[in-house]
């Protein structure tokens, strides 16, 4: 998606590769795509328009008609969404997406998801931190849009751009899905893959939370502090960047995510917090029961007039940490500017088979 992460390309054509000369069947379809080619091909991590956040009803409406008379992201877009139209509307049953990526900073691999049961059972097939809730901090994610079509998707982060392990990486996150979703059997490569990416994980947390973006604009002046790595240890305060404005500090106490250290990017840098495993075993288990259907008992919560999955939260009044409640309950979360906040029911949260 990213034309300065070439390392999800190269790992797709080493796999695609191996897979003909090993004589590995297939019992399915695996379809590998490149995001952006003209990108790709500069180098560059977009040309006009991030096209890793443009996928957006709206814009995908206008796109409807094809490519024609179009350049840029909307040509790639446009040519990208014809391919995983069939696919998403279920061509040969459910569908799996496996979004790669790499970032500027260096750093061991890990999953992002937004927190639904199926794409919480496929990111624990994978084992390294899984970080929960990205779809309450970026908007026009293509792992949204296929999660809005009923897909099961999650991103795979492998590592720093340039370093040549991010491929070794990515390529492990392939097999290892390929082996989890039973597309191929009988070869070693999976098992080998899932013992690389644990060694790779060392002590990190298995579970954690967004809590914090910083987003940037073209004229903040934004310059990450030197010498940062994903899962480094920031406490609340704590200078980590500097900007037209002074200098950026740390919300929260917490782990750093993805520090901008390359010239085009909106995101500054992440924040996220370790989640305990019980927790998501609570969570799942609620989910199970259906326990939103309480949700409108509780003092200021209350249904949404037009959306069905929706509730709102009026954060003056709502007690016992609501939205931690929402999200335990699979809701994504975002705040208004009258003091309310938004809950809605994530898609396909459904229970997973198996």
């Amino acid at each position: 998606m990213h034309g300065n992460e070439p390392a999800g390309v190269r790992a797709l054509e080493a796999v695609f590769d191996r897979l003909a000369a090993e004589h590995l069947s297939v019992d399915g379809w695996f379809v590998g795509l490149i995001g952006n080619r003209a990108a790709l091909a500069a180098g560059r991590r977009f040309l006009r328009e991030d096209l890793n956040r443009v996928w957006v009803p709206e814009r995908l409406a206008d796109l409807e008609q094809g490519p024609a008379g179009l350049s840029g992201e909307s040509l790639e877009q446009a040519e990208l969404a014809t391919e995983l139209r069939p696919l998403l509307n279920g061509l040969a049953g459910r569908t799996f997406l496996l979004d790669l990526h790499t970032t500027s900073a260096p750093g061991p691999p890990f999953v992002l998801l937004e927190d639904t049961l199926p794409n919480r059972a496929f990111a624990l097939r994978f084992p390294v931190p899984v970080i929960l809730g990205v779809d309450e901090r970026l908007r026009g994610t293509l792992v949204h849009h296929a999660c809005a079509r009923g897909a099961t998707a999650i991103g795979f982060e492998a590592g720093q751009h340039d370093d040549q392990a991010s491929v070794g990486r990515a390529e492990d996150a392939v097999w290892i899905a390929l082996g989890a979703l039973g597309l191929v059997a009988g070869s070693t490569r999976v098992d080998r893959a899932r013992q690389r990416l644990e060694r790779a994980r060392s002590a990190l947390p298995r579970y954690a939370e967004l809590r914090h973006r910083h987003p940037v604009g073209p004229t903040d002046a934004f310059e990450m502090r030197p010498g940062f790595a994903n899962f480094d240890a920031v406490t609340a305060g704590e200078a980590v960047a500097t900007s037209r404005r002074g200098p950026v500090t740390a919300p929260e106490s917490g782990l750093l995510l993805m520090p901008l250290y390359q010239q085009q990017g909106e995101d500054g840098f992440f924040l996220i917090r370790a989640v305990r495993p019980i927790w998501l075993r609570l969570s799942s288990w609620l989910r199970r029961l259906r326990a939103e259907r309480y949700l409108h008992w509780l003092p200021g919560v209350s249904r949404h007039p037009d959306r069905p999955r929706a509730f709102v939260v009026d954060r003056h009044t709502a007690r016992w940490r609501a939205v931690e409640l929402f999200h335990l309950l699979g809701f994504s979360c975002v705040a208004t500017d009258d003091g309310e906040i938004i809950v809605t029911r994530r898609r396909n949260d459904e229970v997973p088979d198996g």
